[in-house]
């Protein structure tokens, strides 16, 4: 079977439950007795039988029914003779206990649970067995956990910055890298969570081991192939430190060349999933902040999985080592006696060979303990470091960047807002209850100040005001007429 992303099929489960932008119940989309075949007695055949569906699926589109009974005949023969179909509920339908009508009657109950469908050939008649879409989405789900160290490693960094890259060539192409950026940087930290949660489940697993044999073949085999195909391409061919800077600084002058975003948002408002421009604008700038803000903490992210894979490999060795020597002494025979307490001949033989007494005594300290006061030193004070003070034209250069990740349309909101029909308002008058506020203040005031395309326009005050701890100009912003 063609090796699947879990993510991706989690993805894919999501967006069932939606429709035109409306929830929608999972049972809307699938039908209600999809998942009783994972339930029932013989629930490891129907699985392997839905693999079997799923890599004949894989070469062809639609595959005639007895071609379907032969595969699952020649890859489950063994499981047929071993599995019973007595207690399933139309199990009547099971003339024979052969091999061959197993295999029909196990198709006749996918069919019924909705995970195939039947289809007539137009001119033979013959029968042609289809998967509905959320059937093979399901399956290469259920195949992504059964084979979890086989599924493909996917570059998802170099593939964004790829196409970022070509994007900086061809500009037309803009809108769609941002997209596949967006896209691609969203499935690697999903996959990194994963990665992370993945490695704590080896440490449990190990910590719950106490067989040595066990716990070596999942560090040198389990571990270590996951290890290989999983772990160590994100440090390495696909490595984040290497490509995280160049995203960052392709992404950045996209924001910066003011004709490039225009064309790109230009592009993405002819999509129909927008209903509008502003919209189109502010999905493209939210995009690209979003991937920005990721790259920009993904380090934490690193050093976390890093950490926990370190951790893991150290106590690996650590209970090797320990389970290695403590079967030899004294302590590791009462630990495997004391495990092994609750079976019945253990018992009676402690029984009768151990004589255990409770012994208790009283001192000095089983009242009261008196307090110990320690004298602390005083320590030598931390040096306060200078701070620079921020000179106007780069203070001028970061509201001018910051200004490309808000719309017009939302700085004329907040503007209105605070007007409310009066003809002109001071700073002081406008609220500033959080630092969004203080950004679309300067913002407004920058584009009073560049373009008269502007509602209102403003007079400058050298009245220093304190407005919610910020302190400000005094500035009046005067409605146009």
């Amino acid at each position: 079977m063609v090796k699947y992303s879990i993510v991706e099929t989690i993805d894919f489960i999501k967006s069932i439950a939606k429709n035109g932008g409306k929830r929608m119940k999972l049972f809307d989309k699938i039908p209600e007795n999809f998942f009783s075949i994972l339930v029932s007695k013989n629930k490891n055949i129907y699985i392997e039988a839905l693999f079997v569906l799923g890599q004949a699926f894989d070469q062809e589109m639609s595959i005639p029914r007895e071609n379907i009974i032969a595969r699952l005949i020649n890859n489950l023969e063994e499981q047929f003779n071993q599995e019973d179909f007595s207690e399933e509920d139309e199990a009547n339908e099971l003339k024979d206990n052969n091999v061959s009508s197993k295999a029909y009657f196990l198709l006749r109950k996918l069919k019924w649970a909705g995970w195939i469908e039947i289809e007539m050939q137009r001119d033979t008649f013959e029968e042609n067995i289809i998967l509905p879409n959320y059937s093979t989405k399901f399956i290469k789900l259920l195949y992504s956990i059964v084979n979890e160290n086989q599924v493909e490693y996917n570059s998802y960094v170099y593939a964004t910055y790829a196409s970022l890259k070509l994007a900086s060539i061809e500009r037309d192409g803009t809108y769609n890298a941002i997209i596949t950026a967006y896209n691609n940087t969203i499935q690697l930290i999903n996959e990194l969570k994963m990665l992370y949660n993945s490695l704590g489940r080896f440490h449990k697993n190990m910590c719950n081991q106490d067989n040595i044999n066990d716990i070596i073949n999942q560090h040198f085999f389990e571990y270590k192939e996951y290890s290989d195909e999983i772990i160590f391409p994100r440090f390495t061919r696909d490595s984040v430190p290497r490509y995280k800077a160049p995203i960052r600084e392709m992404l950045n002058d996209i924001l910066a060349d003011s004709e490039r975003l225009e064309n790109t948002i230009t592009v993405a408002s002819k999509n129909r999933k927008y209903k509008t421009r502003d919209e189109a604008e502010e999905d493209i700038l939210n995009k690209i902040r979003i991937v920005l803000e990721i790259y920009e903490n993904i380090d934490l992210t690193m050093n976390q999985i890093e950490q926990k894979n370190t951790d893991y490999v150290r106590a690996s060795v650590q209970r090797i080592q320990y389970l290695l020597t403590n079967d030899k002494e004294l302590k590791g025979k009462l630990v495997n006696i004391l495990k092994n307490s609750k079976k019945e001949k253990v018992l009676e033989k402690m029984e009768k060979q151990v004589n255990l007494l409770r012994q208790e005594f009283v001192n000095k300290d089983s009242i009261y303990i008196r307090n110990s006061n320690d004298k602390r030193k005083q320590g030598k004070p931390m040096a306060l470091k200078e701070q620079k003070e921020i000179d106007e034209k780069n203070f001028y250069e970061f509201a001018k960047s910051l200004e490309n990740l808000y719309s017009n349309k939302r700085i004329n909101e907040f503007m209105e807002k605070n007007f409310q029909n009066k003809p002109f308002i001071q700073s002081k008058e406008i609220e500033l209850k959080t630092t969004e506020d203080l950004i679309l203040l300067i913002l407004a005031t920058i584009k009073a100040d560049k373009s008269s395309k502007a509602f209102y326009y403003i007079e400058d005050s050298n009245e220093i005001i304190n407005n919610n701890g910020y302190k400000i100009p005094n500035i009046k912003f005067i409605r146009r007429n």
